[in-house]
């Protein structure tokens, strides 16, 4: 099966944040303490953010090839928006922990990880609609 262009998108979208992450990891692990105004705590907020960068990474491709495998409706556009909730919380809270590393600003931060907790319950609501959706229920 071919892929939608909207999967296409979120994949390519992925596969750039999965390779700035695993960039920044490396960048974390050789010298980063002597390159930050924040030293060590940036060592540890780099940490923080690459693990989270990559884990909501892995969630959004994950989100965005389970929908493209729905018909047309209400469970698909929810997990659409799920994936694009996660794609957000993925960019947003970690560029805030780098940002704070090399003391820039940091006010995005609460709205990616609103973004992330959002994408993962849009996940969540669009996965028990699959389920009414097969009962045979009208689910939109």
């Amino acid at each position: 099966m071919t892929p939608s262009r909207f999967a296409v998108g979120m994949y390519v979208f992925g596969a750039v944040l999965g390779l700035f992450g695993v960039a920044l990891a490396a960048l974390t692990s050789h010298g980063l303490n002597s390159l930050a105004p924040a030293g060590d705590q940036a060592v540890e907020w780099f940490k923080i953010a690459t693990s989270f960068q990559m884990d909501h990474t892995l969630g959004l491709i994950l989100v965005t090839a389970i929908s493209d495998q729905l018909v047309a409706g209400r469970p698909r556009m929810i997990m659409r928006a799920g994936a694009v909730l996660m794609a957000a919380g993925a960019f947003l809270f970690p560029t805030a922990l780098y940002s704070l590393s090399f003391a820039g600003p940091v006010f995005w931060a609460p709205y990616g990880g609103i973004a992330a907790m959002a994408g993962w319950g849009a996940f969540a609501v669009g996965a028990v609609l699959t389920l009414k959706a097969k009962a045979g229920e009208p689910v939109g």
